[in-house]
């Protein structure tokens, strides 16, 4: 099995994972909240489906690795998050989390996207 094999698999997990999370907090029965809810979970999921796109789109072994880590690296420490938030928590405003952690983890990926775009433009110059 390859690594784009795998990357793509284990994206698609998170992605269902996060789905199921926001069906599980929100009220699918109402027609109002399909309205709402659809694009809160894009929102919600977009972050676990970019770094496969990402990696599918540059060619290079390294970048599909770096790309990797973070999705698993990102997908542990959020699940953290939304774990505490969702199951252990009784805080009316752990619904922000569904707000913030996805904020998060687009600037993390702007940050690495910058990090090896830097690595990349470092090894030209040598």
């Amino acid at each position: 099995m390859t690594l784009t094999t795998v990357f793509r698999i284990v994206s698609a997990f998170v992605a269902f994972v996060l789905s199921a999370l926001v069906f599980y907090i929100g009220e699918p029965s109402h027609l109002r909240w399909w309205i709402g809810g659809l694009p809160f979970a894009l929102w919600v999921i977009a972050p676990a489906v970019a770094p496969c796109l990402i990696a599918n789109h540059k060619s290079r072994r390294w970048f599909s690795i770096t790309m990797f880590l973070y999705l698993a690296v990102s997908s542990i420490f959020s699940g953290l998050a939304y774990y505490d938030a969702f199951f252990r928590s009784k805080s009316s405003t752990a619904a922000l989390t569904l707000v913030f952690i996805p904020l998060y983890q687009w600037l993390a990926i702007a940050l690495l996207l910058l990090l090896c775009l830097g690595i990349r433009w470092g090894r030209r110059s040598v």
